[in-house]
């Protein structure tokens, strides 16, 4: 019924002229509370949705949308992202939709205030945001709040801002269930370790605090806290790592288990194998490509992973809805499924990664 019933259909039902409905679903005002009360339970009766395609070309107006997320390659989180947006654009080509995006580097907070100062200067209609540094996010989102900009998050939540949308997985729960998992496939008396970015400007990623507080909880709760050791890796200035790693090894040599806080698993997981240490079991974040590899080659144990090419294609889809209606037909924040990932299941995932 949701797809057949036409605007003369709901007027009838609520009593008012099909001018008024038409009015009330495009947000045009001039309409007296009776009859937006009247037509809103009408539309909630049948289950009415309204059709993005038809009303956007019927207005003719052309939105211009900023995405700023870290910039990645194919194979890579942040890629799969920006494929689900591409997706979305594509989806919706009869749109005017103008999309740019302003690429930051997710390792460098100073990249991300230039490419979040970029932004303002161009003020767009709508901005897609991939928050990875919290108070670079709070300063950007405070000046597009002040300017009316509406935006979206993909992949993380910042407390204190006002999006639209939010399109993320439960970060607190990844990090508890990553210790619960890790805990789990560790021998009797193996210590564990925790390993996490190195970032310049001296700040964590706002995933990777989240994860941590659920994970750190988790190993509070069964009172192992003590046989966990941390440590950091660098992705920019990867020249120290191994020696880094074999260190830290040598430090804890009862650590039977690592769990990485990002997608970059895969390092520490060729760092190890080169070093010829094995019984170390490693559990990591995302499908990856270099991750899917070390899946399959029994390298990584398993990955915790957060659907980012669907997260890419609601967040457009959510921004385009509310630029053509001001409102949304969705919650404020989607919380995505955590699919846990191990080589046993690793070919169903083909779909989400040629592998």
């Amino acid at each position: 019924m949701a797809k057949q019933v036409k605007i003369k259909d709901i007027a009838q039902m609520a009593g008012v002229s099909a001018g008024t409905v038409d009015r009330i679903l495009h947000n045009r005002g001039n309409v007296s509370k009776a009859s937006q009360a009247a037509v809103e339970k009408v539309l909630s009766e049948v289950g009415y949705r309204y059709n993005i395609h038809t009303s956007a070309v019927a207005l003719r107006k052309g939105y211009d949308i900023v995405i700023s997320i870290p910039s990645a390659n194919k194979g890579e989180y942040w890629g799969a992202i920006q494929e689900g947006i591409e997706h979305a654009l594509d989806e919706f080509s009869d749109i005017n939709i103008n999309c740019t995006y302003s690429f930051y580097n997710q390792f460098d907070a100073y990249s991300c205030r230039s490419a979040f100062d970029s932004i303002i200067e161009s003020s767009p209609d709508a901005v897609i945001i991939g928050p990875t540094f919290i108070e670079e996010t709070k300063e950007l989102c405070n000046r597009l709040t002040d300017k009316g900009i509406p935006f979206v998050f993909v992949d993380s939540a910042i407390d204190g801002t006002s999006p639209i949308a939010t399109f993320s997985t439960d970060q607190y729960g990844c990090g508890f269930l990553l210790g619960k998992l890790l805990h789990s496939i560790t021998p009797d008396g193996g210590e564990f370790a925790l390993f996490r970015n190195q970032r310049a400007g001296n700040r964590s990623a706002n995933n990777s605090v989240e994860r941590k507080k659920g994970f750190d909880d988790y190993f509070e709760s069964i009172g192992l806290t003590d046989m966990v050791h941390e440590s950091s890796f660098s992705v920019m200035n990867p020249e120290d790592n191994e020696k880094d790693i074999l260190e830290f090894m040598e430090k804890f040599p009862r650590t039977r288990s690592i769990a990485v806080l990002n997608s970059r698993g895969y390092i520490i997981a060729d760092i190890l194998d080169s070093l010829g240490i094995g019984k170390v079991k490693m559990i990591s974040f995302d499908l990856t490509a270099n991750n899917a590899r070390c899946v399959r080659s029994g390298k990584i144990e398993a990955l915790l992973c957060q659907r980012p090419a669907l997260q890419g294609f609601l967040a457009v889809k959510a921004a385009i809805r509310y630029l053509l209606y001001n409102k949304m037909d969705m919650p404020e924040h989607t919380i995505m499924p955590i699919d846990i990932i191990m080589k046993q299941n690793l070919d169903y995932y083909r779909e989400f990664l040629d592998i």
